[in-house]
Parts: structure tokens; sequence; C-alpha cells
């Protein structure tokens, strides 16, 4: 077990209406409307033209200016603190150059620029897609040489590929995540991953040969083998699961995974579909998020985080929430 001591959701500049700012978005008036009015898809936070370095740099300072310097554990954020500060993300921006931005933003706001103060590890990895934090938590959960990593999701939306696909419309918003091993409301339960290589294609999937409509057909039974995966390891049944993080493809997805689950959509926090759109491995953090700060105090729930990415990779994730109670 390992735990989640902050979690913050960076404010975009500007929040783009999906049926009135449809250009900006690469969408046609008549394709919005289907988004908006059968898929769900309201409003989309919006970056515009603003270079990776500085977005990251921007939101790394939301994080840093957010802690409270009267918390006995304030000194957790600053970069001497972490043993690594990872960059999790969909798009092209990985290898050596992701490693680069990440080092450079992330040192010029934790450490300004003190080398003696980032003795951290950056580096960023897209390899599961919009499933990589699970990657990364299940990496972090396994090496208990690791007490404290930042865990950076977020990636910008600036081209049609990024943003659309035929059933959902990507964000441009970014989390910042501690991991920890110290105690807090949120602990890690169980962590599950699951590849299937035969969709390793991804995107690039030949319609022709019906592989796209064969992967349609394996996304229901691979999410639920991996839930179960996770449920197995935690000792927990989905009757145990309180409430549902979906990862924010669409409404009418999850629908069909909830039936399949055997899960009432209920239970599925689909809200931040309208409000947030997909915002690719953020999408479990920004529902946590939003979750634990409407819970009442003390309150205690079981949380099933559930993310699918291209290539074709799953995840899920068990939260034990416990607000305003004391932690072991």
């Amino acid at each position: 077990m390992f735990y989640i001591s902050r979690n913050i959701t960076a404010d975009a500049p500007r929040v783009l209406n999906v049926l009135d700012d449809h250009d900006a978005l690469f969408l046609s008036a008549s394709s919005a409307k289907v988004f908006s009015q059968w898929y769900g898809f309201k409003e989309l936070p919006y970056y515009d033209h603003t270079p990776c370095t500085e977005y990251y740099q921007q939101a790394l300072q939301t994080y840093v200016e957010s802690d409270d310097v009267d918390n006995i554990s304030a000194s957790a954020t600053h970069a001497h603190a972490y043993d690594a500060v990872v960059h999790n993300h969909t798009g092209a921006l990985c290898g050596v150059f992701g490693e680069r931005v990440m080092l450079r933003s992330s040192r010029a706001t934790l450490s300004n620029d003190d080398a003696e103060h980032s003795n951290w590890l950056p580096f960023s990895s897209s390899a599961a897609k919009c499933a990589t934090p699970m990657q990364l938590m299940k990496y972090f959960e396994r090496n208990r040489a690791l007490n404290n990593i930042l865990l950076v999701t977020g990636d910008i939306a600036d081209n049609v590929d990024m943003r659309v696909n035929p059933v959902a419309l990507s964000s441009d918003t970014i989390n910042m995540v501690q991991l920890s091993r110290t105690p807090s409301d949120i602990s890690v339960l169980s962590v599950a991953t699951l590849f299937d290589g035969q969709f390793s294609g991804g995107i690039y999937l030949e319609s022709n040969d019906c592989i796209q409509e064969k992967y349609n057909a394996f996304y229901q039974i691979n999410v639920e083998k991996v839930v179960d995966r996770c449920l197995e390891e935690a000792n927990l049944t989905r009757e145990d699961i309180d409430v549902v993080l979906p990862h924010n493809v669409n409404a009418q997805t999850w629908k069909k995974l909830a039936a399949k689950l055997g899960i009432p959509i209920d239970k599925v926090y689909t809200k931040n579909i309208a409000r947030y759109g997909h915002c690719f491995g953020g999408d479990l953090f920004v529902n946590l998020n939003d979750l634990y700060n409407e819970l009442d105090s003390p309150q205690t729930v079981t949380c099933l985080a559930v993310a699918a990415g291209i290539g074709a990779s799953f995840g899920a994730t068990l939260f034990g929430i416990s607000k305003g109670k004391e932690t072991e």
C-alpha cells in the first residue's frame, strides 16, 4: 500500500464551449452537436499556442503555490524531497526531448535552477498511453526504495489527431500528484495493468481487416479482466465498490461498461466528462480530486479507477478514501 498525499489540477487559461467554439476544437458544427448531445462533452480546458515548457512550468507553479506553508509536511513539495519527477502522457513529447522538457520545467519551478537541490530523476513515459500513470503506480508499489514521486500528467491537444477521436474529445488538462509512503487520507489499495498485444497498432489499426471491430469487441472484456485482477489483489469484490472513477472517454461507453461490470451507472462518476472532456492519463486524478473535495468529513469510500489506452493497454486502481479520519 502507498498513498496520494497531494493531488492538484491546474486551471487552463481558457475553457472552450464544444458547441460555440467548435472551430478551435477541429470540429464542424454538426460534429460538435454529436459530441455534445450524444457523448456528453460540454466544455474543454484549453491552452492556446502555449509552448510545452511554459505549459508544465505554469502547472508546477500552481502546485507550489497551493502548498500550506504551515503544514509540517510542506517541505515535501520541494525538489530535494522527491526521488523522481515523472511526466506521464499520451502524445509525441517523449524520449530524450521529453526528459529535457521536464527537467527544465521542474528545476526552474521547484528549485530555481539550483542543481544541488534537484537531485531527483526526471523522465517521461507514454508507454501505456492513457493507462501509463497506472503503470507507474505499479512500479512505485513494487520499488520500496522510492519514497516520494511527483507525477505530472497532461498533454496539449494542439492538433486534430490529439484533440478528436471517433468517440472522445481531449482537453488540455494537467495534474500534479505526489505518490508517497507517508499515510494520508487517500490510500492506494491495489493496482493492476493488462496489455493486449494483438491491438498494438493502436490508432493505426486497419479498418479493412476487421481488426478495429475486433478491438471494440475485446474492449469490454479487457476492462472486466483488469478490474477483476485489481479487486482480487485487494481481496475485494465489485459489491465493495462505492464509486467508479472512469476514464472520461464518453457517457455512452460508460453505460455499456457499467452494465458489463454489473455496477449501477449512478455509481460511475461521469460528471467530469462534460466539465473536462478526456484528460488523457490525468482522468483518474482529476476525478479523484473532485470526488475527494465533494466528500463530507468524516467519510470513508472505496473507489475503483479505470483507464484504457490505445495499443491496447488497460489499468485499474483501487483507492481507499478516509476523509478526516485518523490514518494508520
